[in-house]
């Protein structure tokens, strides 16, 4: 658990469990304190789709891809060694292997490219960004019980969502992706705990200035 801890040290995000007459767990304590592989033995293989689209003068074309992880078994019932393909063929980009992690490394990998995505379009500080993100998914993340399909079944799970840069001093220069709304939708019931993770940003005329997203698929 200390390594993803470290892992995302700078990158805090959140997520969640199942809708209960409970309190809703704190989202930074379930992230970091629960391991994700409850539904996810060694050996289950994890595939995740992967989109990006908006602005193609900003972003540029359209992309869809997928990402999956192989899990070995780890140090403790608890824990996996993850290996990595992170997107296909020529845009293979180099991540893990994780060894010894009861958290899910997708969750920082999806981060740290979107960041970088972020960071190239802004002509922006990746630190700036990614403090205003740590500190609101710290002080202002919502969470809430949900329900998703996976595979034609109905699942129960937690929803975080957060805003961080709606009131940045900053917001003028960050081309309407001032109004990029989180969500990562969570459930222990799934293997590697992640649903779904989002990050959205639309024009006043509801327009996608930007979205991408990465989805669990439960068909491979």
């Amino acid at each position: 658990m200390r390594a993803l801890a470290a892992i995302l040290a700078t990158i805090l995000i959140t997520t969640g469990g199942a809708p209960r007459a409970e309190e809703p767990p704190n989202p930074v304590d379930l992230l970091l304190e629960t391991s994700h592989w409850r539904a996810a033995p060694a050996g289950t293989q994890i595939t995740y789709r992967y989109n990006r689209s908006g602005l193609e003068a900003v972003f540029g074309p359209k992309m869809e891809d997928s990402i999956r992880l192989s899990l070995a078994a780890g140090d403790t019932a608890a824990d996996r060694t993850v290996r990595v393909e992170m997107f296909s063929a020529e845009r293979r980009l180099p991540a893990g292997p994780f060894e010894a992690m009861e958290g899910n490394p997708v969750l920082t990998l999806f981060l740290e490219h979107h960041l970088g995505t972020l960071t190239k379009a802004l002509k922006a500080n990746p630190r700036y960004l990614k403090n205003a993100i740590r500190a609101a998914l710290r002080e202002n993340g919502r969470i809430t019980p949900t329900t998703a399909k996976v595979g034609g079944e109905e699942i129960s799970g937690w929803s975080v969502v957060a805003q961080p840069f709606l009131d940045d001093a900053n917001k003028a220069r960050m081309r309407g992706l001032e109004t990029l709304t989180y969500t990562f939708v969570t459930s222990p019931s799934v293997p590697g705990f992640f649903v779904s993770i989002e990050a959205k940003a639309t024009g006043s005329d509801r327009a996608n200035l930007f979205r991408e997203s990465l989805c669990y698929d439960p068909a491979t």
